[in-house]
């Protein structure tokens, strides 16, 4: 095949030749992974909680910026406290929550807020009853450990935790837009992909056009003539 400049017209009439090849891909696409989205991924819900570390003003009532910067400092140590298999096991144990701690943890995340005296916390997973209540008991068996800790901290939990109403994954819509311009994209690569390799020429001006000398006569198509004639 001759090496030549690929014009905007003939991408448009490879596309509009195969335009049910391009057509299929994408409603395939789209038909998949709706279906994926729908009945095989199983939904997943997100319970958070939020919890302040500060002075307890009940022992001392100056409360300045060394001390703010000082627990903003302690934020990541109580963190990783959080994120301790013996607490949680303690928690799940005062709950009554029959989960092994070691699973849990990979679907808790523990999270200090930059700039603040607040931990962010959310915990994952396929059953809402069940996020609402791990994340409450572990918050508040941290809360009760944190005071072992240092005496003169003050936590407290900010937030209460809520039933997650609706599921954050999978995200259903955007998944089915992805999968519609994904199957648009990939048809029409296809298409193009095919045109390129087809060597044929497909009226008399590109042969001209190609070799440099006239074409005298033309061989009609008689399967498109027939086509048109109803015959």
């Amino acid at each position: 095949m001759n090496e030549e400049n690929i014009k905007i017209l003939d991408i448009v009439d490879a596309l509009k030749k195969r335009w049910q090849l391009i057509a299929s891909i994408t409603l395939a696409a789209t038909i998949i992974v709706t279906v994926v989205s729908f009945f095989v991924i199983n939904p997943k819900y997100e319970a958070s909680t939020k919890v302040f570390i500060g002075k307890d003003m009940a022992s001392d009532q100056t409360y300045d910026t060394n001390d703010i910067s000082m627990y903003q400092k302690m934020l990541k140590s109580y963190a990783d406290v959080i994120k301790t298999n013996d607490l949680v096991e303690r928690a799940f144990d005062t709950s009554g929550i029959g989960l092994d701690p070691e699973v849990a943890l990979k679907s808790l995340t523990v999270t200090p807020v930059t700039d603040t005296q607040i931990i962010y916390m959310t915990y994952r997973g396929e059953d809402k009853q069940e996020c609402m209540d791990v994340i409450e008991s572990i918050s508040n068996e941290f809360v009760k450990y944190s005071k072992t800790l240092y005496s003169n901290a003050n936590v407290e939990i900010t937030q209460r935790v809520r039933l997650p109403e609706s599921p954050i994954s999978p995200n259903k819509k955007l998944n089915i837009a992805i999968a519609f311009v994904v199957g648009l994209i990939m048809g029409s690569g296809l298409a193009l992909a095919l045109s390129m390799l087809d060597s044929t020429f497909k009226d008399k001006d590109k042969l001209e056009e190609i070799i440099g000398i006239p074409v005298i006569g033309v061989i009609p198509d008689t399967e498109k003539i027939k086509q048109v004639k109803g015959e």
